[in-house]
């Protein structure tokens, strides 16, 4: 099958946006389909290049000051989009979305190509700055529904996405499919966490608790701190690791310091994708939070990861996150903003070395049978066929 695939993600950066949709399109091209993207043209490509070797990258030049850059890769990418559905002859258009980008409609209008239309969110409660003005909105509003009118299929990361989407513009059930992120078990694997914390300077032999991700108000870290704070008091040497950064990150620093927390919770900063899996095999149990800021859960892709490297995982109680943890009985729920619940089920993993090992098993296990990004890929790859014949015998 010959796809192409269209993202408006910076795909040298290891943020979740662009890891979808490079192992995605890796684990599309590694079933045998040959797949092209157009994305943007990446500060890191050297990087970005060699994540996805297995896919032929067309690189967008943009103009990355003030506020050019989407529109320099509007005109990018019609372009080129125009250009490859005269020329490349694809099967099939997988469009990852991204709100106010609206190339593919226009490079479409002369095209009978059937387009799978991936979206991660609803943009209405995305967008900052702006986009939040009432006329930009409505455009948005606008450019959304002609999209998911054009779509032969729909696919979201979660369910409550989807529900936003069919009540934002009709949309047949049948075209409709959830899949959810995934995790690549060759790069996250269980490793000798002696060796790690060696590896990575952590020495002492305190409990370490290990968050990884962007520091965003819907991560809730202000929870995870006040929490650490009853933790504290029962083991007195635990550490509290968060790496990332974000918005949040001054905030949560003045948080530690006001409870005079410096010696148990630690800013790491970013990590290299290369270091992560380490980072999260030092840990003895993983945090994933979820904060209510918007209508639907979303798919944590660092559950997976956590999960996929055998660690325990303390997650927030609710649909992706609490659980999935105790279906899959690889971890536990705590509820939302509620501090002390969290250091309650923080604290019963910390006591039980055994609990935490078999947890971190099962998760193993589970994510390798299940949840990788090849049996996500899989699920796109019946989804691609079936618009493709969709549209044939409508013909």
């Amino acid at each position: 099958m010959r796809i192409l695939t269209y993202c408006d993600e910076d795909i040298g950066v290891a943020a979740g946006g662009s890891r979808q949709v490079l192992e995605l399109v890796k684990a599309l091209a590694l079933r045998g389909h040959e797949v092209t993207l157009v994305a943007p043209q990446s500060e890191r490509e050297r990087i970005a290049l060699a994540a996805s070797a297995q896919v032929h990258v067309v690189f967008i030049p943009v103009v990355r000051w003030g506020r050019l850059r989407p529109l320099s890769f509007f005109w990018g990418s019609l372009r080129m989009l125009k250009r490859l559905l005269v020329a490349g002859g694809p099967e099939v258009l997988l469009w990852f979305d991204s709100p106010g980008q609206m190339a593919p409609l226009w490079a479409l209008r002369n095209s009978n190509c059937p387009v799978v239309y991936f979206v991660n969110g609803l943009p209405l409660e995305e967008v900052q700055g702006p986009w939040r003005l009432p006329p930009l909105r409505e455009w948005l509003t606008h450019g959304l529904r002609l999209a998911l009118r054009k779509a032969n299929a729909l696919v979201t990361v979660c369910p409550e996405v989807l529900v936003g989407l069919r009540n934002l513009e009709p949309v047949d059930a049948t075209r409709c499919s959830v899949i959810r992120n995934g995790v690549d078990p060759d790069h996250f694997y269980p490793q000798p966490q002696k060796k790690i914390r060696t590896e990575l300077g952590l020495t002492a032999q305190s409990p370490y608790i290990v968050f990884v991700g962007g520091f965003f108000p819907w991560h809730g870290l202000d929870i995870l701190v006040e929490a650490i704070a009853i933790v504290a008091k029962s083991f007195s040497t635990v550490q509290c690791l968060l790496i990332g950064d974000g918005q949040t990150k001054r905030g949560l620093e003045e948080q530690v310091r006001q409870l005079q927390l410096s010696a148990h919770i630690l800013f790491i900063g970013r990590a290299d994708f290369d270091m992560v899996p380490k980072w999260i095999v030092a840990s003895d149990v993983c945090v994933v939070l979820h904060r209510k800021t918007r209508s639907y859960p979303g798919d944590s892709m660092k559950l997976w990861e956590y999960l996929a490297c055998g660690r325990p995982v303390v997650a927030t109680t609710g649909p992706g996150y609490g659980d999935t943890v105790e279906e899959l009985r690889c971890g536990l729920s705590a509820k939302t903003d509620d501090p002390s619940d969290l250091a309650r089920q923080l604290l019963c993993l910390l006591v039980d070395q055994g609990l935490r090992r078999s947890m971190g098993e099962r998760g193993r296990m589970a994510v390798v049978r299940s949840h990788t990004w090849a049996s996500r890929a899989a699920q796109l790859d019946q989804v691609c066929c079936d618009a493709i014949a969709d549209l044939k015998s409508a013909d």
